[in-house]
């Protein structure tokens, strides 16, 4: 298994796992970490943000259903399923109060390692698919 699928694996067993430690030890300490919902540079902001992530939701797990690896950097297609259950934000910055609704997430990160590392990790998902799951929908007045 190249070093690139290792690293990659080890941070969706840390995430399954909820060990923030874990996590960010396999970010390198510049890592890049970009979503839909903005960007975190750094352990400090990886940690944070998935700190806040597992807040909104403790019980998150991926589920791996593909896997491709090519030199340095690998793709991951997975599966999320999770119980919002805190505090999250909006685009909008408003608080989205816990709809204690269940979400499942289809998406894929891209993961650039180097050295062993994560330097930059990429996530995509649909968020409006993930919004109206937790019973949120855009008003005609908000698309304009």
């Amino acid at each position: 298994m190249s070093v690139a699928r290792e690293v990659t694996d080890r941070l969706l067993a840390a995430l399954n796992d909820h060990d923030l430690d874990a996590v960010v030890k396999c970010f390198d300490p510049e890592a890049v970490y970009f979503n839909v919902g903005g960007t975190a540079e750094g352990h400090d902001q990886i940690r944070a943000y998935y700190g806040y992530l597992l807040t909104a939701y403790p019980d998150m797990h991926y589920k791996v259903q593909n896997k491709v690896t090519e030199e340095d950097t690998t793709v991951t297609e997975w599966r999320l399923t999770a119980t919002h259950r805190g505090p999250l934000l909006a685009p909008d910055g408003e608080t989205i109060e816990p709809t204690h609704r269940r979400i499942l997430l289809q998406g894929c990160s891209v993961s650039t390692v180097e050295d062993g590392m994560i330097v930059s990790y990429r996530v995509y998902f649909n968020e409006l698919v993930h919004y109206a799951q937790l019973g949120l929908f855009l008003r005609s007045s908000d698309a304009a």
